[in-house]
């Protein structure tokens, strides 16, 4: 008697031990007796966003309203070995899109700069405490 693999099939951000995301449109592939995640990682055109919450832009601290212009990314193909898997988290085409809109480093383009006039020019955002290093010769062996 045969019996079935299971196969999964659709939008899902996985996480992978080692910290590290992946998202895209998931497929489960067997080579021989292993299988694999391949995860097609769709590609995302040259964009516009207006910023919901604030965000460091190269040296500057963009506002909420501020609107960047986001570099394309290309799209791939990654196969993943499924013992590197934490957790795959199904969801929806437009939650995936998000997510590797979040996990992806591209180009980014000031076009319209909003802030409070406190910010422009900060170190830190908001709520965040300026640190002050306990030990600034770098000796911490006085403990």
């Amino acid at each position: 008697m045969e019996s079935e693999q299971a196969k999964f099939e659709g939008w899902a951000v996985i996480e992978l031990f080692g910290h590290s995301r992946e998202a895209g449109y998931v497929t489960t592939e067997y080579f021989g007796g292993g299988a694999l995640f391949r995860v097609e990682v769709p590609p995302l055109e040259e964009r516009e966003v207006t910023l919901t919450r604030p965000e460091w832009v190269g040296d500057q601290l963009a506002g909420v309203g501020s609107k960047l212009l986001r570099g394309a990314i290309s799209g791939r193909t990654r196969f993943i070995g499924v013992s590197s898997v934490y957790a795959m988290n199904p969801c929806s085409k437009e939650a995936t899109l998000k997510a590797i809109e979040a996990m992806t480093r591209r180009e980014v383009k000031v076009i319209e700069l909003v802030g409070q006039p406190a910010l422009v020019g900060a170190t830190s955002l908001p709520g965040e405490d300026e640190y002050e290093d306990e030990y600034p010769d770098g000796d911490e062996t006085d403990r």
